[in-house]
């Protein structure tokens, strides 16, 4: 579907919702719209401090390699498990 095919079908969606809406409230989401427009967005920087606690977290001193080449081995395919009965 073509961009403006898109936004005019959205803008058509939202006149509809915004219609049986009195004036004041549809002057009151115009003013909100035009602020949201011409006002500066801060962005927040992403607290990296939960991220950096887990940096190495898991390291045991297996190298990379080993620890793929111990993943290829235990997989298993059309194998069922043996279940141990209680």
């Amino acid at each position: 579907m073509h961009t403006l095919t898109k936004t005019t079908n959205y803008a058509d969606w939202y006149m509809g919702m915004l219609a049986p809406l009195s004036k004041e409230v549809k002057l009151d989401i115009i003013s909100r719209l035009s602020e949201s427009l011409t006002k500066k967005v801060e962005r927040r920087k992403t607290d990296m401090s939960f991220f950096d606690g887990l940096n190495n977290s898991w390291d045991d001193g297996t190298p990379v390699e080993e620890e793929i080449r111990h993943i290829h081995e235990a997989r298993t395919s059309g194998v069922t498990r043996d279940l141990i009965e209680f």
